[in-house]
C-alpha cells in the first residue's frame, strides 16, 4: 500500500494488504485470503513479537463478508470460507521474490531489478550507494 515514516526516531515501515485482490504471487490467483489463516498469520506474529522475533505483524484484520473457495487440505475437497484481509507492517517488505520474478520474464524486465536494488540500497542501506560497485556490495551485505 505504501510507507510511513515514524517522525519521532525516522524508522520506515511499509504497509502491505493481503487478501484484498487480485495478484501473480496467490496460489489460485483470486488475491482472497480467509479468516481461518489470517487469524492464524495474526496470532503467530503477536507470538513471534512477544518472544523477540523479528517478523512481520499484523497491524489489522477485518472480515470481508464475501465467501472464499478454498481446498484446506488440498485433496480435492474446496469448501467456502470467510474471507479476510489482513495490513501487514514490517521495515520492509523486499524478498528474494522481489528480484526473481522479473528476472524469470526475462531480459526485457531486467531493468525492474536494477530499480529495485536501487531503491532497496537507497532506503535499506544508503551506506553502499557511494560504494564503486553497489550492486555488488548489496548482495554482499545481505549474503552476510
Amino acid at each position: 500500500m505504501g510507507q510511513v515514516v515514524n517522525p519521532a526516531d525516522g524508522r520506515r515501515w511499509e504497509l502491505q494488504l493481503k487478501g484484498a485482490g487480485r495478484t501473480p504471487y496467490n496460489r489460485r490467483a483470486d488475491g482472497r485470503a480467509v479468516l481461518r489463516s489470517s487469524l492464524r498469520e495474526f496470532v503467530c506474529s503477536e507470538a513471534m513479537a512477544a518472544l523477540g522475533v523479528p517478523t512481520t505483524r499484523a497491524l489489522s484484520l477485518v472480515g470481508t463478508g464475501d465467501p472464499v473457495l478454498r481446498d484446506m487440505f488440498y485433496n480435492g475437497n474446496a469448501k467456502l470460507e470467510p474471507g479476510a484481509v489482513v495490513c501487514r507492517v514490517a521495515p520492509s517488505f523486499v524478498r528474494f521474490g522481489t528480484f526473481q520474478l522479473p528476472v524469470s520474464r526475462g531480459a526485457g524486465e531486467v531493468g525492474l531489478v536494477n530499480m529495485a536494488a536501487d531503491w532497496v540500497i537507497k532506503y535499506h542501506y544508503p551506506e553502499l550507494a557511494g560504494q564503486p560497485e553497489p550492486y555488488l556490495a548489496l548482495l554482499r551485505e545481505v549474503t552476510q
